[in-house]
C-alpha cells in the first residue's frame, strides 16, 4: 500500500515534468523556418552580357591572331583547324544565347565572385533557370540575373537587348543546327570533305 500511495504521488510529478519537457522542447516547438532561397539567372542573358565585355574581346582577338599567324605561314592544316574551331564555336554560342545550353565556361571567369551575390541574396544555390529541374514548393526562387550580368562588365547597355531575350522561349538545342550558309562557306574553302 505504501508503494502504491508513493506511485499515485509520483505520476502527477512526473506527468507535468513531461509536459513541461515537451513544451519547452525546440523538437517540439512550433517555430517557423525560413524557406530556402535559390538564386536563378537566365545563362542566355549572361551569355549576351558575355559577348559584350572585355572577357569575349579578348578570346576573339587571340583567335583572330592565331587565324592570322596561319594564314602567314600558309599552314593550311591549321587553317582548316581554325575554320573548324570558328564553326563549332558559332554553333556553341548559338546555343548558348538563343536556347538553354551550358555557360560553366562563361560562369568560370566570375566564378570568385558569385559568393557575394549569393550573400547578398540570401541565397543557398546559383543555377541557370534552364537547369532547375525541380523545386520544392516552399523554396523561394529569386532572379539574379542582373546582377550575374553586370560582372562581366558589359561594355555596352545591355538592357534592351536583354528584355528582348527574356520575352522569348530558349529554342530548343535539337532546332539549332549548324546554319547552312557556314557549312556552304566551308565546302567552298576546302571541298566537300
Amino acid at each position: 500500500m505504501k508503494n502504491s500511495i508513493s506511485f499515485i504521488l509520483h505520476v502527477p510529478v512526473v506527468i507535468l515534468f513531461v509536459l513541461v519537457s515537451l513544451w519547452v522542447s525546440p523538437a517540439f516547438a512550433q517555430k517557423k523556418q525560413d524557406a530556402q532561397k535559390i538564386g536563378v539567372y537566365d545563362s542566355r542573358i549572361i551569355t549576351f552580357a558575355w559577348s559584350r565585355s572585355a572577357f569575349f574581346s579578348e578570346h576573339q582577338k587571340k583567335f583572330a591572331q592565331q587565324s592570322d599567324s596561319a594564314q602567314k605561314s600558309k599552314d593550311t592544316a591549321r587553317i582548316k583547324e581554325l575554320s573548324i574551331h570558328a564553326m563549332s564555336y558559332q554553333h556553341l554560342l548559338h546555343q548558348m544565347v538563343f536556347g538553354s545550353g551550358s555557360i560553366s565556361a562563361i560562369m568560370e571567369l566570375v566564378r570568385d565572385k558569385i559568393p557575394e551575390i549569393a550573400k547578398q541574396a540570401s541565397v543557398c544555390m546559383i543555377v541557370s533557370k534552364f537547369e532547375l529541374n525541380y523545386k520544392d514548393p516552399s523554396c523561394e526562387i529569386v532572379d539574379l540575373t542582373d546582377q550575374i550580368a553586370q560582372l562581366f562588365k558589359p561594355t555596352e547597355n545591355i538592357d534592351k537587348m536583354a528584355g528582348e531575350i527574356k520575352k522569348e522561349e530558349p529554342v530548343p538545342l535539337e532546332d539549332l543546327d549548324i546554319e547552312q550558309e557556314m557549312l556552304d562557306l566551308y565546302c567552298e574553302r576546302f571541298g566537300k570533305k
